[in-house]
């Protein structure tokens, strides 16, 4: 059974704009002056409501929805943001000095028409035997690393790395043409120069995973999932309660899903833990340096925004089960509103035993766990990502991303030394590379509507020295910190430790006297390898710290900034903790970041199984007991042989 929870009336203040809100809101923005045929509209975002503004809505008073606009003048490169609320009131509109606007699709198609135009291009192909551009495949990337001297004047530039398509549903990974690139201004749409730098045999060893091509012959008998009494979550709107969980689910243009608003119910008590939880940042520094990948340093959040290549999700596919889909809408740059259908995938799936005990009498008590997904799957370029959150009866709350797709290639001559890269098949590499997130993590530990005042502590374990604290040598404590400056608290994670951080509120005391908490648990995580003075290291500084904590201010949303396209360097958290403000006992912001480190194998190829990384939020003296203690045995079940 699939449902699709629908309707473009939108009550709460943070549900997704709906299709019918974004189309008001560009008119209302046309019928104004703002929105004109010279501007592009960059980004549409709900501008979420402050938490005291949450408070007064539910104590029952009215909020008029807004959303933030940023929109781009093509005549002048003037970066610019309008809110505008659900009343056509334009409640601000301000120029954003020294901004540059994400890559659009509409620049990335003209450019891409602009470069397959160009007579030296068409040429620089045809030395390579090429003569029909309809089989070469570009796409268009920031130059994320030092912008060539000549060109480095304030323009907005990208290049565009290039692929052949030797047949229509060829892997067009597999053929990288190398050493032919174009740069484009993407404010004018002119080629501003053609890099022809080395003439590269193309790759011909094809890299077929479609099933029409692979036969695609391992099959194992069918599994179902069948839930005859129906899902046991309930959907109002984005309001989702399971188990005893209630959070609503939201989806912002930039960052893709969005949790909301999280509590869980303690002895019938709802008690908060989250305001608002989301990736915040994804960027991928690539390590070789050749021609052809050292400029391979992208913000697939903050220069392309993720949320706008959300896929429509299939049943059996992507999802499995009893599933319950959401749709979403986004505003294109030139104002047309499209529909993401089935953009937000809901259901339960077992995970195994929850807790299980045998007494010394033969009396077995087990219970078998249960956890509820909210997911979401994009595709950008060459690469999927998948953001799973997941919930669990334990009143524990991770966080999964699941990266799969094909590995970006380059050409070069077979078997030559390439430390830095993977060669897959004769001539065709993968270069290493790094996937690094972000995460906005708005905790409000066991306060109430309008938020709550936490302190964060950094919690070790040691042991002394043989002696009289550790007589056997066996011993080991743990060291408590509390974080209480912006300065401090940039922390590193350190497995010799085992290193986690908690999040308590000194204000409520569990029934040991201790105050209540939950703590971050990293999970698979990496390390920058660029260097710090690397121009991605400058944009992307956020990065060489695992634990940033900040005093929650609505304005700082972004750990790179809110327009890293082409900046300088040093915005968002390297820029914002410099003020060094205290965190002890208030209102704070956990920015966690993790990722991989993808030293390609050639089982990555054609396309890549999934990897995965992410972290945990569990209840540490949050709860008298587990909570698990109160989930009932599952029913029995009979064997099917």
């Amino acid at each position: 059974m699939v449902e699709r929870t629908q309707g473009l009336q939108v009550a709460h203040p943070l549900d997704p704009l709906s299709k019918s809100e974004l189309e008001f809101f560009v008119a209302s923005l046309r019928s104004s002056g703002h929105l004109d045929h010279q501007h592009l509209i960059a980004m549409s975002q709900l501008e979420e409501p402050s938490k005291s503004a949450l408070f007064n809505f539910e104590s029952g008073k009215a909020i008029d929805r807004a959303a933030r606009v940023t929109l781009l003048d093509r005549s002048t490169g003037k970066v610019s943001e309008s809110v505008i609320t659900t009343l056509g009131e334009l409640r601000s509109h301000k120029i954003i000095e020294g901004a540059k606007a994400p890559i659009l699709s509409v620049e990335s198609h003209a450019a891409i028409a602009a470069a397959k135009a160009d007579p030296r291009v068409i040429e620089a192909l045809r030395q390579r035997g090429i003569t029909d551009l309809e089989t070469v495949r570009m796409e268009t990337w920031p130059i994320g690393a030092q912008i060539p001297k000549y060109l480095d004047d304030g323009r907005r530039i990208i290049w565009t790395p290039m692929w052949h398509c030797p047949t229509p549903n060829a892997n067009f990974y597999a053929h990288p043409i190398s050493g032919l690139h174009a740069i484009v201004d993407i404010d004018s749409g002119e080629v501003v120069a053609v890099e022809n730098d080395q003439l590269i045999e193309i790759p011909q060893t094809p890299g077929p995973y479609r099933q029409s091509q692979t036969g695609a012959s391992v099959e194992l008998k069918s599994l179902m999932i069948h839930q005859p009494d129906g899902a046991s979550f309930t959907v109002d709107g984005f309001k989702i309660d399971w188990e005893r969980w209630s959070f609503r689910i939201g989806f912002c243009q930039r960052e893709g899903l969005v949790i909301h608003d999280v509590w869980f119910a303690d002895g019938g008590k709802k008690r908060k833990i989250a305001h608002r939880m989301s990736i915040a940042e994804l960027v991928i520094p690539y390590g070789d340096p050749s021609q052809g990948a050292y400029r391979k340093n992208a913000f697939d959040t903050g220069e392309f925004g993720l949320g706008n290549y959300t896929n429509s999700l299939t049943l059996g596919c992507d999802c499995l089960g009893e599933i319950t889909y959401l749709d979403v809408a986004v505003a294109g740059p030139d104002g047309t509103v499209r529909e993401i259908k089935n953009a937000i995938c809901m259901h339960e799936e077992d995970f195994g035993i929850l807790w299980k005990h045998v007494d010394l009498d033969g009396n077995v008590e087990v219970r078998r766990g249960r956890r509820f997904v909210a997911s979401s799957i994009v595709t950008v370029n060459n690469y999927e990502y998948g953001y799973f959150w997941y919930f669990y009866q334990d009143g524990s709350i991770e966080f999964e991303a699941k990266l799969t797709g094909i590995v970006l290639t380059l050409a070069d001559k077979p078997g030559v030394e390439h430390p830095s890269a993977t060669e897959l098949e004769p001539g065709l590499w993968a270069p290493y590379h790094q996937h690094i997130l972000c995460a906005r993590l708005d905790l409000d530990i066991d306060g109430d509507a309008t938020g709550a005042k936490n302190s964060v502590v950094e919690i070790d374990s040691f042991a002394h020295e043989m002696g009289p604290k550790n007589v056997y040598g066996g011993a080991y404590e743990t060291s408590e910190k509390v974080l209480q400056r912006e300065g401090e608290a940039r922390r590193i994670v350190d497995p010799l430790k085992s290193r986690f951080w908690k999040v308590i509120n000194p204000e409520r005391k569990n029934h040991m006297g201790h105050s209540v908490g939950y703590k971050l648990v990293p999970g698979h995580t990496t390390y920058p390898l660029a260097l710090p003075e690397s121009t991605i290291g400058k944009r992307a500084g956020f990065m060489y710290h695992h634990l940033w904590v900040t005093k929650n201010e609505t304005n700082e949303r972004y750990p790179a900034g809110d327009y890293p396209y082409q900046h300088a360097g040093g915005a968002g958290l390297p820029e914002w903790t410099a003020a060094n403000r205290e965190i002890e006992n208030t209102d704070v912001v956990l920015w966690h970041v993790f990722g991989t480190n993808h030293i390609p194998r050639t089982e990555d190829w054609p396309v890549m199984p999934v990897e995965r990384t992410g972290f945990h939020l569990k209840p540490s003296g949050f709860f008298a007991r587990s909570p698990a203690i109160d989930v009932a045995p599952a029913p029995a079940q009979k064997s099917c042989h």
